[in-house]
């Protein structure tokens, strides 16, 4: 009978052990999405205007350019706006353009003054360019 009554309790504190261990890792399945979003929104959207801003350059500036002429924007830039970057795309420009909006502060991205500067490098290909993005969203409220 003592053998028995050991054998439930054990069973008791494994079935609570791991009651707990699942609890755990459902409550770190359901906060790290939101812990993620929050940190990283400013990068998010960095991240989204330079591949909007390499789509726009490598399928269509690019393509429509000469070449001789991209070597006069390597220190002024070409600069680009999230308005026009929405509408080069796939993507409904308008569902592109919700998606520009600071979750703290709840303001939406400047649609003019959000852009990206496309600077074209030596030997002024289709993929030589560099990058630098202009967010004005918010975030130096928080």
């Amino acid at each position: 009978m003592k053998k028995l009554r050991l054998n439930k309790k054990a069973v008791w504190i494994t079935v609570g052990i791991l009651a707990a261990i699942g609890l755990i890792i459902l409550l770190i399945i359901i906060i790290n999405p939101f812990a993620k979003k929050t940190g990283s929104q400013k990068q998010e959207f960095t991240e989204k205007l330079e591949t909007m801003a390499a789509d726009f350059y490598e399928n269509n500036y690019f393509k429509q350019a000469d070449p001789n002429d991209l070597k006069k924007f390597e220190t002024i830039g070409i600069k680009v706006d999230l308005d026009n970057l929405s509408r080069c795309g796939k993507e409904d420009s308008k569902v592109i353009l919700e998606q520009f909006k600071n979750e703290k502060t709840k303001k939406e991205c400047d649609k003019k003054q959000t852009q990206v500067a496309i600077y074209p490098q030596a030997p002024y290909g289709q993929k030589d360019y560099k990058l630098e993005v202009t967010l004005v969203c918010g975030f130096e409220e928080e």
